[in-house]
Formats: structure tokens, C-alpha cells, sequence
């Protein structure tokens, strides 16, 4: 049985947990849905973990251009005919494999899919790879498909801010991705084309410079309880595991495979969990 129809995930960039609840309207959408309280990225830099959410292993070590001769979650859902789509703010039509836009606001390694051979040497899969403006005739068509993915461009997912953010304040880039998503997401969560059945998941990359990689993760939707607070250990892998359970997609055969997965959204208790094997 699935626990939602729609998964909407939208990575940001490199923020504490904390530093991002310390903002007012993060810490507001956070008591909106359900907090995970313990959920972690799972290497640094940032591509690696774009990588492993997406394909149950990083692959990478760095954030250069690479080609990744791997299975992936497109591989499983288009096995199972289950749409899907990629959002990708600032990416340009005509040039989606560019390391990096004209106007530096898209970044390659912020875009997991087009890393991938089996997509990128896709035409028809490539098509679904699409400039992040096209989501808002997608949801007036009620066309939104069941698993979308969105990487804000390389401002509004707080990875470099405008330059009148210090660079010794805690909370450099925090303001700036709350001023984008509270114009960006509220909109859509009170469009019932887009919230009837849709889990958003709204989560960070990594926490920089934090070791630890505690990062800020929160789902909303219709079939959460808002104000909720899970405690489970949580990482990258768990989101990975959460799609191909909801959608019935049989696994990647790696750290996806043991990933301990959002039980709760089916009213399931967790199960015991090895958490050392989950490092990377």
C-alpha cells in the first residue's frame, strides 16, 4: 500500500540542522509537517550526496564532472512505469550537461541525473530533465508526476548568497533560502493539483562545516501529522529506500538495500538498525 502518490524533493545546500530551525520560517515549516530529527548526509562534499539519494552509493569523491556508469532511481521507475521528472532552477534547454550555466546560477553537480549514462545518453529520459520553470504548467495541467525531484539554482538553495550575507554569520545563507522557499513552497502546498497525495520532502545536502552532517529534513503533506517529531536515525539512503518502497520499486542493491526507510508514513514500527554501515 502506498503511504503517498507523489514525492516532491527539493536539496539545499550546506546548513546545520540547527542554524537552519534557528530561522523563524524554517523552524514554521518545520511545525508544519514532520521533523526528522536525526537525519544526516552522508559524505562532503555536495555531489556525492546528490549521488547516494539517488543511486545508493556516491560514486564520487568531489564536485567535478563526471559520468556514472550506474543504476539509479530512473532505472526503477521507469521499470515499474512510474513517472518521474527533474526540476533543475537556471539549467540551460539546450545545454543540460554544462558544468556550469552562463550566468553561474546552475551548477552541474547540484543535478545528480544527468551524471548518470543512463539517462544522459537518453534522449527520451534527458526530455525529463527539464528547466525548473516548467513545474508551474506541470501543476496547472495536473501533470505533477509521482516522483519530482528540484534543485533550486545556486543562491536560492543557499550554497552562495547574494554578497551582503557575512560570512561570519551563523545563519549565511539560511535567511536567504527562507525568502526564497516561503515565496516558492507555501503557493504549492495550498494548490490542491499539487498537495492532494504529495510528500514534500525539503532537506539539505550536508552540514558545513560540521563533521557530523546533521542536516534539517521535513515532510509535508496530507499524510502527515504536523508538529511531529521523528527521532530515528535517518540519512540520504533512507529517502532513497522511502521512494522504491512506496512504489513497489525492488532496490538498487546497495546501502538502499538496508537503509532503514520511513516506516512511520505506513504506521510501522522501526526496526533495529546497524548504523556503522551507513558511513558513506
Amino acid at each position: 500500500m502506498k503511504a503517498f502518490e507523489r514525492i516532491f524533493i527539493i536539496f539545499l545546500e550546506n546548513k546545520s540542522e540547527q542554524a537552519v530551525l534557528d530561522n523563524a520560517f524554517m523552524k514554521k515549516l518545520a511545525a508544519r509537517g514532520v521533523r526528522l530529527s536525526k537525519y544526516f548526509g552522508v559524505t562532503h562534499p555536495s555531489q556525492p550526496n546528490y549521488i547516494a539519494a539517488t543511486a545508493g552509493l556516491p560514486f564520487v569523491t568531489d564536485d567535478n564532472k563526471h559520468d556514472i556508469d550506474a543504476t539509479n532511481i530512473v532505472d526503477l521507475l521507469e521499470a515499474k512505469g512510474v513517472s518521474w521528472k527533474a526540476y533543475m532552477e537556471d539549467m540551460p534547454e539546450s545545454d543540460k550537461t554544462v558544468h556550469i550555466s552562463k550566468n553561474r546560477l546552475y551548477f552541474r553537480k547540484h543535478n545528480p541525473f544527468v551524471s548518470f549514462d543512463s539517462v544522459r545518453n537518453s534522449p527520451a529520459r534527458m526530455e525529463k530533465v527539464v528547466n525548473a520553470r516548467r513545474l508551474r504548467a506541470d501543476v496547472k495541467k495536473g501533470e505533477l508526476p509521482e516522483f519530482s525531484w528540484y534543485t533550486p539554482n545556486i543562491q536560492h538553495d543557499g550554497h552562495s548568497p547574494p554578497d551582503d550575507f557575512q560570512p561570519n554569520n551563523p545563519l549565511r545563507g539560511v535567511n536567504f533560502i527562507a525568502q526564497w522557499l516561503e515565496g516558492f513552497l507555501p503557493p504549492l502546498l495550498d494548490e490542491p493539483k499539487f498537495a492532494k497525495g504529495t510528500l514534500v520532502c525539503v532537506t539539505f545536502d550536508e552540514s558545513v562545516p560540521h563533521a557530523d552532517n546533521h542536516v534539517y529534513h521535513v515532510l509535508l503533506g496530507d499524510m502527515v501529522k504536523p508538529g511531529t517529531v521523528e527521532s530515528e536515525m535517518f540519512n540520504h539512503y533512507s529517502l532513497l529506500r522511502t521512494v522504491e518502497e512506496n512504489f513497489g520499486l525492488g532496490d538498487l542493491g546497495r546501502n538502499d538495500l538496508t537503509a532503514e526507510w520511513f516506516r512511520f508514513l505506513w504506521g510501522l514500527e522501526p526496526a533495529a538498525f546497524d548504523w556503522s554501515q551507513h558511513s558513506q
